[in-house]
């Protein structure tokens, strides 16, 4: 009997709801401990030289020279994001620190967001548990780009404001988040414009069904307000044909469709599927939460919005636990399904599944053992990205030869090697992203932020075989690397193929142009 009351306590909601500072607190020491845990791994050598972290300070470098993103270069995120890491990268200087700086300031508004909701809704010891062993998974110790990482703060704020009753808010950051990152800001205006309209709505003495269309128009005023401020300054800052390219998603997913990607698509599978690894092993990783989690959530979403359907107008319970479990499970399923691209897709919208799963927590007692269960696989994934990171503060360390970044010995040495062979000569780094140029300036600049198939954006490709006709050394990731683009573009590995290999290691080579160098003039 004791256990089942202890059972029935922790099911409970709790009468007042806890501080939203205390709650934030605890979220930001999580999201802090991890990224210290972490930063061997997000500062990382290659993250940077040949990772998405270096291609954002590549975007940002090319936007800084006038180079109109989305373009004249391939760029498949808002203008927004470029703005503000104008200011913070001006402030601050384009390096990989106020890179992870900046990120972890957006992990931090999350942590902001996810204790704003937990306070709103009252959740239970279940839900409470899940957000503190997975927030882990709910922010990431850095995010790939600027634009995801506010992207992400200002979505999980607007799903916080929804649970505080605050649509207006809400619908305002939604609005934001369109030019941030344009595809799940669109889901979450078109969610919170129904629920405006639904608050709205009511029944007259009469019983017929009216709506007070100024209220709606009320808590619509400060998203307009919000693009009418953004458009026409983003507009200024990178011209209106940069901001139609980047108010939808047509570039990214053309790209998208061109490299397979997609939850069921080789993309996604490299995210699932590890031929030969034990199960047992996956275990260690995020697969079986995103997986297990994403399911229950869809299934406690499908009875919360019938329940918010047959609902009846007049009752005047708080119905905001069955519409955040509606709208986190339709917001995962579309992230999942629909703008699901590589392997590291599933941390894009993390906040979602676990906020979601967090509110199932707290309806009816068919959901203890469902959380229950999910809380300890979160617990098993804390432990395989703790082993993880112990191992690369093991195996790697910061120097002054890889720009202050951690490397192993084997990758330092191939760098300085490659410094060697190079010094004096004209050199250009070839890879599907990047900043080699911009932290090691003896390279000739670049010319592109993604070399990747699909959309042609502007003279990305031309510009990239001119730089190849006017280098003397050519340096790439060695076929099979992530980072080789020349897997990916035909015409870039027929541009290569009659360059000799001069020198290669496990993971780079050089190549030196056999034809006599163009004139840079």
């Amino acid at each position: 009997m004791a256990h089942r009351r202890l059972f029935a306590s922790w099911r409970r909601r709790p009468e007042k709801a806890p501080s939203v500072g205390l709650l934030w607190v605890l979220f930001a020491a999580i999201m802090l401990g991890l990224a210290v845990l972490r930063l061997p791994h997000e500062m990382s050598f290659g993250a940077f030289i040949f990772g998405d972290h270096g291609g954002w300070l590549t975007v940002q470098a090319l936007a800084a020279r006038g180079v109109r993103p989305g373009v004249d270069f391939s760029y498949f995120y808002g203008l927004l994001p470029i703005f503000v890491g104008r200011l913070w990268f001006g402030a601050f200087g384009l390096t990989p620190i106020a890179f992870e700086v900046a990120s972890m300031l957006c992990g931090l508004m999350v942590a902001l967001a996810i204790a704003r909701f937990a306070s709103a809704l009252r959740l239970n010891a279940f839900g409470m548990a899940i957000l503190v062993v997975a927030a882990p998974i709910a922010i990431p110790s850095a995010y790939y780009s600027l634009a995801h990482g506010i992207a992400a703060a200002l979505l999980s704020n607007a799903l916080a404001g929804f649970a505080q009753r605050r649509r207006a808010q809400a619908l305002a950051l939604a609005t934001a988040a369109c030019f941030a990152k344009p595809e799940m800001g669109y889901f979450f205006g078109l969610f919170i414009l129904i629920a405006i309209v639904a608050a709205a709505s009511r029944r007259d003495a009469d019983g017929r069904r009216g709506c007070d269309w100024r209220a709606v128009l009320r808590d619509c005023a400060p998203a307009a307000v919000t693009g009418a401020l953004l458009a026409p300054l983003m507009a200024f800052m990178y011209g209106v044909p940069s901001l139609l390219a980047t108010l939808l998603p047509t570039g990214g997913i053309s790209n998208y469709q061109a490299l397979g990607f997609g939850l069921f698509n080789h993309g996604g599978r490299e995210f699932y599927y590890f031929p030969g690894a034990p199960l047992i092993a996956y275990f260690a990783l995020v697969v079986p939460f995103w997986f297990l989690g994403g399911i229950w959530l869809t299934v406690a979403g499908v009875f919360a919005a019938a329940r918010l359907i047959g609902r009846d107008p007049a009752d005047a319970g708080d119905p905001r636990l069955d519409a955040m479990v509606a709208f986190c499970a339709g917001a995962h399923l579309l992230a999942a399904l629909v703008m699901f691209g590589g392997p590291a897709s599933w941390m894009n919208y993390s906040f979602v599944l676990v906020m979601g799963v967090a509110a199932s927590a707290a309806i009816g007692d068919f959901s203890f053992a469902p959380v229950a269960i999910l809380v300890l696989i979160a617990v098993l994934s804390d432990f395989g990205t703790t082993v993880a990171a112990v191992g690369d503060w093991r195996g790697t360390a910061p120097a002054a030869a890889t720009a202050g970044l951690w490397a192993s010995p084997a990758q330092r040495a191939d760098w300085r090697t490659i410094e060697r062979l190079t010094r004096g000569h004209r050199t250009i780094v070839i890879s599907i992203t990047g900043a080699a140029p911009i932290l090691f300036p003896g390279f000739m600049p670049a010319s592109a932020s993604f070399l990747l198939p699909g959309k042609r954006i502007g003279d990305e490709f031309a510009h990239t075989r001119d730089g190849i006709e006017h280098a003397q050394f050519v340096v790439t990731p060695v076929i099979g690397n992530p980072g080789d683009a020349r897997h990916r573009l035909p015409w870039l590995r027929r541009e290569l193929a009659s360059f000799p290999v001069v020198w290669r290691s496990a993971d780079l080579e050089v190549r030196r142009n056999p034809r006599p160098l163009r004139s840079a003039g």
